[in-house]
């Protein structure tokens, strides 16, 4: 295993109700990826956990603004766009943060903190799309990555496994998966 000490981030990736399986968006291992991200919560300090959510620009760039568009009954969607029940809990003003694009670091205040510590332990979803473009820019940011398989999920355990392999290339030196 691993010891978690104060230079370490639980970071907590989109695990919205649009993720689970009977979903738009549904990702196949979202509630065992959630079993796993609570057991990691309960072992770091609460000032040590942080958690993101997707909600659309009100103001999109680029292809962004045809994403939005594509996508505005789920984005119109409250219930959608919460945090699964079993994580909300763990939730306060403090450790919440929005992000409009795919990678969580896009959100100035969260990469400030990102930067008061060495080591990211990443959980979320979805493991091809946010929690990727996510590792890519903590790794760009010089954090060294700690990559949660089990709490890790995609659409499928095929893609999941596609990303790790994807990412095999930069371990031990930028990722480690645990």
């Amino acid at each position: 295993m691993f010891e978690i000490t104060e230079k370490d981030l639980l970071l907590v990736i989109d695990m919205q109700n649009v993720y689970l399986p009977e979903s738009p968006w549904g990702c196949e291992r979202i509630r065992e990826a959630a079993a796993y991200i609570q057991y990691m919560i309960e072992r770091f300090p609460k000032d040590q956990c942080c958690f993101t959510r997707f909600l659309p620009s009100g103001n999109p760039d680029g292809v962004w603004k045809e994403y939005n568009d594509q996508n505005q009954k789920i984005n119109r969607n409250g219930w959608m766009n919460e945090y699964i029940e079993e994580l909300k809990p763990y939730i306060t003003h403090e450790n919440f943060y929005t992000k409009s694009k795919y990678s969580c670091c896009k959100n100035e205040e969260l990469k400030k903190r990102i930067d008061m510590y060495e080591r990211v332990f990443v959980t979320g979803v979805v493991a091809e799309c946010c929690v990727l473009s996510s590792v890519m820019d903590l790794i760009d940011q010089g954090k060294k990555v700690m990559y949660l398989t089990e709490g890790i999920a995609g659409v499928s355990r095929e893609k999941e496994e596609m990303v790790i392999k994807l990412l095999e290339g930069m371990s031990p030196l930028h990722i480690n998966f645990c």
